[in-house]
């Protein structure tokens, strides 16, 4: 690689550089855009977290035929996110000065979509960066201020190479938190009988990971005994697919379990990058990692929440749980939680219908959001399978609040909810195939 085309230009995955012309204007002039190779356009999601460059970044990526924006965001979490959730073909990631923590994240978001091509957009393509750059598996590399030409042929090589053709059809990796600041809401319960229905039912793969250390219940609701949890996961050399596999317990259904410890004395101390480098792991192993969350802001639920692609908030309708959840909302949308459309879902637990004293029109009122998914109360039942260690989706699928969880399951993964065992006989004794005794 000449030093040259390091200084000046923009480099590409296979090892090319690519000079700017003399004083960098040899191509911006003269050079005609030609059409992105492809029938389909070019869908293109940006992250520009360096407001200096935006204005120009946007002005040249919208004046390329066949590239379609998406998106844009100013925050590298959320906009992988949302890169994610669009399925984009290209994501421009403009970095900022201090740029490691952004490469790291880039690096996690293509092990989670391979077939999407990466750009990065950085002040200097010195070595150093660029080792960086190749590692988390950047497509091409260009030098602020952009050079038009040299985005442009960027853009068709990534086209030509096919390297951004398959992204729409890849499969959308799933983080899913159930989180709440006020306890007794039934949130483990919640959280353990949704990862089940949506490995039992919908057939993901699925990984349900709890990080509330204070009650740690996940396994006892599914009826696991915790002979290994996330303490024999930190206790690892190092967090790789081996250690996850030999520390997950699994349940009968299939489901994964990180579990934690049976005692709360035994609880080894966790820190929030442990945390997010815990979910990473997951999420590159599972297509769906459900996360029990801490019931508090703290390091901990805010690194999960933070590389959540859906967070779940629980409430039931009593004045306690709804100002609880006014005020935790207000906080996520501070943390910019919810600049993504239907990131956060609020979910209606123990719901009586009209018999409730507040109605979901009133909730809406208080908190400012809609009820995305309510619950029944059956409270009757869903105890019995907590106490007996049985999750009410596969222990009791017909009663009320398995099926609202089933049918929750299915609507955050865009599925149709399977009928029920009881709906499959009447449907077949209906039609005179088997008649249900």
């Amino acid at each position: 690689m000449a030093d040259d085309d390091i200084k000046s230009g923009s480099w590409n995955g296979n090892g090319a550089g690519h000079g700017n012309g003399a004083g960098g204007s040899g191509h911006g002039g003269v050079h005609s855009p030609r059409p992105v190779t492809g029938q389909e356009p070019m869908t293109t999601l940006l992250i520009l977290e360096d407001e200096a460059s935006r204005p120009l970044t946007l002005s040249m990526l919208r004046g390329i035929p066949g590239i379609e924006i998406v998106g844009e965001r100013h925050e590298l979490r959320s906009g992988l996110l949302l890169a994610r959730q669009k399925h984009a073909r290209l994501v421009v990631l403009d970095l900022s000065k201090d740029y490691d923590e952004s490469l790291q994240a880039a690096a996690q978001f293509k092990m989670d979509a391979p077939d999407t091509a990466l750009f990065l957009l950085g002040g200097s393509l010195d070595p150093q960066f660029l080792l960086k750059a190749i590692r988390a598996g950047a497509s091409e590399v260009l030098k602020k201020p952009l050079d038009r030409a040299l985005l442009q042929e960027a853009i068709e090589r990534v086209s030509r190479s096919g390297a951004a053709r398959s992204a729409a059809g890849s499969r959308a990796r799933s983080i899913i938190t159930v989180f709440t600041t006020k306890g007794g809401v039934g949130s483990t319960t919640l959280s353990s009988n949704l990862a089940v229905s949506l490995k039992a039912q919908y057939g993901v793969e699925t990984v349900l990971a709890d990080f509330e250390s204070q009650a740690g219940g996940s396994a006892n609701v599914l009826g696991l005994k915790t002979d290994r949890s996330i303490n024999d996961l930190l206790r690892a050399p190092r967090l790789d697919s081996a250690a996850l596999t030999m520390n997950l317990l699994r349940h009968q259904s299939g489901l994964a379990v990180l579990a934690q410890p049976e005692e709360l004395t035994q609880a080894e101390p966790l820190t929030a990058a442990q945390a997010g480098e815990i979910v990473d792991a997951l999420s590159s192993s599972f297509d769906c990692v459900v996360l029990d969350s801490p019931h508090a802001f703290e390091e901990i639920s805010l690194e999960l929440l933070d590389r959540s692609t859906t967070i779940l908030m629980v409430v039931e309708l009593s004045i306690p749980s709804i100002r609880a959840t006014r005020r935790a909302l207000e906080v996520m949308e501070h943390l910019r939680f919810t600049e993504i459309p239907n990131r956060v879902q609020l979910v209606v637990n123990r719901y009586t219908g009209g018999r409730g004293f507040i109605t979901l029109d009133q909730l809406h009122e208080a908190v400012g959001m809609r009820a995305s998914h309510t619950i029944q109360n059956d409270y009757r039942r869903v105890f019995a399978s907590v106490n007996a260690g049985r999750p009410i989706c596969l222990d009791d699928p017909d009663s009320p609040a398995a099926k609202d969880i089933t049918a929750m399951a299915g609507r955050l993964i865009g599925r149709e909810t399977p009928a029920t065992p009881a709906e499959e006989n009447l449907r077949r004794g209906f039609f005179g195939r088997k008649v249900a005794r």
